[in-house]
């Protein structure tokens, strides 16, 4: 409002001054002056308005998740193929699949005898066993006691041994509440491996996955407390385990407060390398394969549990794999948290409303081009930042950009076309409507000097008696009575679609069949004469009141070739028609008794019936060498003017 009251105070000190030297062009120039700068601050408050609605769109969609969803899916196909590049291949799968079922049977009936022989077989060498062998599998029950103690024994001797401790599925329950029960363990059923089995080996919560809302799984827990004791995740005691074995320090990831922690995916379902048990075990698969890696042992039958992952949504994922994601991510350092909605909120209101302000004085095209580079960096940003473990989403501000290019390129054609409607309202006042729709033909008001030839009709319009009644009114009334009269003529040659070339005075010059072509222009042209005659009376009526006196109409028609289009200068110029077609006309007006109109021998031949007329004799007309004919119309057949009546 300052600034407002600024800009008006150096006006009016201006303004003043020049009232003072008596410089009234100029006081016009100071007028405009104000004008535009109030137009400028208009303009400018409407952009910071529109600013401000961006902003407030922004953090509302940011804020309350609306496209969560959506977001993700496009994240995850970013995220998953860029992670999908740097898998490594440290990490082997033993499956306990169909085959190994067949053979042993259910795991659930097995004797932890063959468990203990697997991972002797794995061990057999110090110097080429793993470094970490991960057993995804619920060994909490004894089964039977010479297999359990032999189990014990086994792992007794190895270090390199991990056993998941599920959470029994039937207690899950919600994202929120599932988070919150594996960190603090409250009221759930942790399957630990019996007791005998747990003082020897590491242990860590297994299927510590957390689904999101759309029923995938990009989120864990890392670790819990049970019973006063803080306990890992699976895939982080895994980590731990093979860090120290190489004797590399660890670095946990950041998680939130319900110690959760996100990640990408490396690889697909089967991606891994996948060894089956029954294979190991009966030595078709040398174990040398698994030297210096990790293993991890799960389910790949029917009954194992199976998990929707992002970077797959077709194909269902099993746990192990799920877990060896985990793991990969954890040490290749690709876990983290999602930005804060709060924070990402504020961001993206001040992004799109300086992004909105910076595009709002840019054209179409540089819009367009500056939405995409800045897309694109902001791609590159999302991906960047992934890296260092913040999760930023990807979707929310393309839309917004998108948004604000198409909002500005609304309001762009929407000013483009009040400032093209102005214009044409502002030219029609001068110009026949017609001829500015020939002008804007393209979208573009454009006036170049051109002609062609065309045969139109002509008409000719005067008041007779227009001299005497000029001399016994004032110049005010006179301008009253002739722009009445001469707003009679533009109607009836409107009505007809005819193009009122111009005013002459007290006379009025009509085209039919320029620059729109018509059918049937002649009887057009002679309708819009018949019209104009008939309503005299309104004009007489006036007249009578005003002065006593009455007028009349004196109309002349003819029809044929003429030049028309764009005559003139480049500085001024007329749409007008000129020839000989035009002269004629003109002239039989000049030569037509008040009340009357005088037509052309051409056009009396082309209308035929469709007009009663009586031979008016033959005129020397100026500028003509032969006598010309003319006839008096004296009527329309109904039939020929009904075409007209809409």
């Amino acid at each position: 409002m300052k600034q407002k009251g600024k800009i008006f105070k150096e006006a009016d000190g201006k303004y003043n001054e020049l009232l003072e030297k008596g410089e009234g062009f100029i006081q016009k120039k100071v007028e405009k002056y104000r004008k535009k700068r109030w137009q400028r601050l208009v303009s400018a408050r409407s952009m910071y308005i529109g600013a401000l609605l961006f902003a407030l769109l922004a953090a509302g969609i940011t804020y309350s998740g609306v496209l969560e969803e959506t977001d993700l899916r496009i994240s995850d196909a970013i995220h998953q193929r860029i992670n999908r590049k740097r898998s490594i291949s440290t990490i082997k799968i033993i499956a306990i699949d169909d085959k190994t079922v067949d053979y042993f049977g259910e795991y659930e009936d097995w004797s932890g005898s063959w468990m203990a022989a697997f991972l002797e077989k794995l061990n057999h060498s110090a110097e080429k066993a793993p470094q970490v062998i991960g057993i995804d599998l619920d060994c909490s029950k004894e089964r039977d006691s010479v297999g359990a103690e032999r189990l014990v024994k086994t792992c007794s001797k190895y270090d390199n041994i991990c056993i998941g401790a599920p959470v029994a599925p039937e207690r899950k329950r919600s994202v929120k509440e599932e988070a919150a029960s594996l960190h603090e363990m409250q009221e759930i059923d942790v399957k630990m491996p019996f007791d005998a089995l747990k003082d020897e080996v590491v242990t860590g919560i297994s299927n510590n996955t957390i689904v999101s809302k759309d029923g995938y799984v990009r989120s864990a827990v890392a670790g819990t407390t049970l019973d006063g004791v803080k306990m890992d995740s699976f895939a982080v005691a895994i980590y731990k385990m093979y860090r120290s074995s190489k004797g590399l320090e660890y670095t946990l990831p950041k998680v939130d407060s319900e110690q959760t922690f996100s990640f990408t995916y490396t690889k697909q379902s089967e991606d891994y390398s996948i060894y089956s048990f029954y294979d190991v075990i009966s030595g078709k698969v040398s174990t040398d394969v698994f030297t210096d890696g990790i293993v991890l042992l799960g389910d790949y039958t029917d009954a194992g549990i199976k998990l929707k992952v992002p970077n797959q949504r077709n194909v269902q994922m099993q746990e192990v794999e799920v877990q060896a994601n985990i793991l990969e991510a954890l040490m290749q350092q690709r876990t983290g948290q999602p930005a804060p909605k709060a924070f990402m909120a504020v961001f993206y209101a001040i992004f799109i409303s300086l992004f909105f302000i910076a595009t709002s004085y840019s054209s179409g095209p540089l819009t367009v081009i500056i939405a995409l580079l800045i897309n694109a960096v902001q791609l590159a940003i999302c991906v960047y930042i992934n890296r260092f473990g913040y999760y930023v989403t990807v979707l929310i501000p393309m839309i917004l950009i998108v948004a604000v290019v198409l909002c500005n390129l609304f309001l762009r054609y929407i000013i483009v076309l009040q400032n093209k409607w102005a214009v044409e309202r502002v030219f029609t006042k001068y110009v026949d409507k017609s001829v500015v729709e020939e002008l804007s033909r393209g979208g573009m008001i454009e006036a170049r000097i051109g002609v062609e030839r065309k045969d139109i009709a002509v008409m000719f319009v005067d008041i007779r008696g227009y001299t005497s009644l000029s001399e016994s009114l004032l110049p005010e009334q006179i301008v009253e009575i002739l722009n009445y009269y001469l707003d009679l003529a533009a109607k009836a040659v409107l009505k007809y679609q005819g193009t009122l070339d111009k005013f002459i005075g007290d006379a009025a010059m009509a085209v039919f069949n320029s620059p729109r072509d018509l059918k049937d222009y002649e009887l057009r042209a002679v309708c819009a004469a018949w019209e104009l005659l008939s309503s005299a009376e309104e004009l007489n009526h006036i007249c009578r009141e005003r002065c006593g006196k009455e007028v009349a109409f004196g109309i002349g028609i003819h029809c044929g070739e003429a030049v028309i289009g764009n005559i003139g200068s480049e500085m001024r110029m007329d749409y007008t028609a000129i020839g000989d077609t035009v002269n004629t006309a003109s002239r039989l007006e000049g030569v037509a008794p008040p009340g009357q109109i005088l037509i052309s021998k051409e056009m009396k031949d082309r209308l035929g019936d469709k007009i009663t007329s009586l031979f008016a004799g033959e005129f020397e007309l100026k500028g003509k060498q032969n006598k010309v004919l003319a006839y008096t119309v004296l009527g329309i057949q109904e039939e020929a003017m009904e075409q007209f009546r809409g």
